[in-house]
């Protein structure tokens, strides 16, 4: 059985869907998850394939899963669609790793690409209902950045000083995030757009209580 899972796997991953079917029909495991943690739903979620996810999940693959998240990691990558399709179906906006406390806000706000993308997944999660001032645990690795990143309790309003646009601060804003809210270190999301550099316009918004006016 073990064999027919990672035929299928590797189906997945060219993107067979014909000999996915059939190797699902003869009793690989929709739901198999390798020793790297890649699986069918989250490679379809990951690459924004829609007809591979329609297809896993009328066989019967999860939407949540705790490792490899399949919402989180399309935020990740930017796909609008597959986050939509996720959360159309049912997946939980509010997910969050339990070893890090990051929810799909803050795996999407952690890259300048994609910029216009990630500002519509943003948008998308906070009409779905997502916690817009989960914090994530202090001193937690994140995979959501390349090597020797620890988490410092930060929100994804602190992120999106860092690495987002006016218009997904705004969102974040609109929809209740606090701009006075202090990471582990007692820096606001201010002291974060500082840090990074971020223009007037950009730390205008995220001005809250004493902080001094900009210009």
């Amino acid at each position: 059985m073990a064999n027919l899972d990672q035929q299928m796997l590797k189906a997945v991953v060219e993107e067979d869907l014909a000999t996915v079917t059939l190797l699902v029909s003869q009793g690989a495991n929709i739901n198999y998850i390798d020793q790297w943690g890649n699986c069918a739903m989250f490679t379809a979620a990951w690459e924004g394939n829609i007809k591979a996810l329609d297809l896993y999940y009328s066989l019967g693959a999860v939407l949540e899963l705790e490792d490899n998240n399949p919402l989180c990691n399309a935020a990740f990558n930017g796909k609008f669609e597959s986050v939509k399709w996720l959360i159309e179906k049912g997946a939980n906006p509010n997910f969050s790793f339990k070893a890090t406390g990051e929810n799909a806000l803050h795996y999407t706000i952690c890259k300048t690409s994609e910029i216009e993308e990630r500002t519509a997944i943003v948008k998308l999660l906070i009409d779905a209902g997502i916690d817009v001032n989960k914090k994530t645990i202090k001193g937690a690795v994140t995979l959501c950045f390349m090597r020797d990143a620890f988490l410092k309790a930060e929100t994804p309003l602190h992120r999106a000083a860092a690495y987002g646009n006016e218009r997904m601060i705004k969102l974040l804003l609109d929809a209740g995030a606090n701009p006075a809210e202090k990471d582990a270190n007692g820096d606001s999301p201010i002291s974060w757009g500082s840090w990074y550099v971020r223009d007037f316009d950009v730390l205008r918004l995220l001005l809250y209580g004493d902080v001094p006016g900009i210009g």
